[in-house]
């Protein structure tokens, strides 16, 4: 029993060294006649030793000649001999990072926030006032429609029917305008929907809490003969 197993061992390993020294023939011709790059993937679709050590030897050639191609590109220098900082900070290339000819500058760019500006004030918005018989509402929206704030009468502190007062239209105002200043707009155009005189003392609050009014327009909805009127109520 033994000695069957020691030949059977015997015969698989002559086996063995047949396979390997067959495998190692087609290698060597292989990667001389279509190179190592070929060598990638085995017959059966798997990675082989033969094939990573082909990869390995292929990526080791183009590293050393990446690096040789990039110690021997000259570094550009500045009238006085010193290295161009702009190319050196910015790590643009020469073909988008030079400012001749109509390109784009090698610095960064100066971008003001929304935020930025609010402070410096630059920004121009809308006044939206609203005026009913019960109350008056003040929306600030910017040049897209988007609101930024708004307040009414009720929002300053006014209940019931002082709500519909002139001088609840003033305080409500002048919190409008508290909170444009606060995010920036300083000039804004005023647009007046509804009946009522509230919105005259609106506007001239507004003017007196350091709001610039650029225009000013009456927006209120007439009805030309449109839609015909409900019947009169009978007492």
């Amino acid at each position: 029993m033994a000695q069957a197993s020691r030949g059977l061992i015997g015969a698989l390993q002559a086996s063995l060294r047949g396979l390997l020294s067959t495998s190692g023939r087609l290698q060597g011709a292989l990667e001389h006649s279509v190179g190592p790059a070929a060598l990638v993937f085995g017959a059966s679709g798997g990675w082989t030793f033969g094939a990573c050590a082909a990869l390995s030897r292929s990526l080791a050639s183009t590293t050393a000649s990446t690096s040789a191609a990039a110690a021997a590109e000259p570094v550009p220098t500045s009238s006085s001999g010193q290295p161009d900082a702009g190319v050196a900070e910015t790590g643009e290339s020469s073909s988008g990072g030079s400012s001749g000819g109509g390109g784009f500058s090698k610095g960064f760019r100066k971008v003001v926030s929304e935020r930025r500006a609010g402070q410096l004030g630059a920004l121009e918005g809308i006044v939206h006032i609203q005026n009913t018989l019960n109350n008056i509402i003040l929306t600030l929206t910017d040049k897209q429609g988007l609101i930024k704030t708004y307040t009414s009468a009720g929002v300053v502190g006014f209940k019931g029917s002082r709500k519909s007062q002139p001088v609840a239209a003033e305080k409500a105002a002048e919190e409008l305008a508290r909170r444009a200043l606060k995010l920036g707009y300083s000039s804004v155009q005023v647009r007046l929907k509804g009946a009522g005189t509230n919105k005259q003392y609106a506007v001239t609050s507004l003017a007196a809490s350091g709001l610039t009014i650029t225009s000013l327009a009456d927006v209120t909805p007439i009805p030309y003969n449109g839609c015909r009127l409900p019947k009169k109520r009978r007492v």
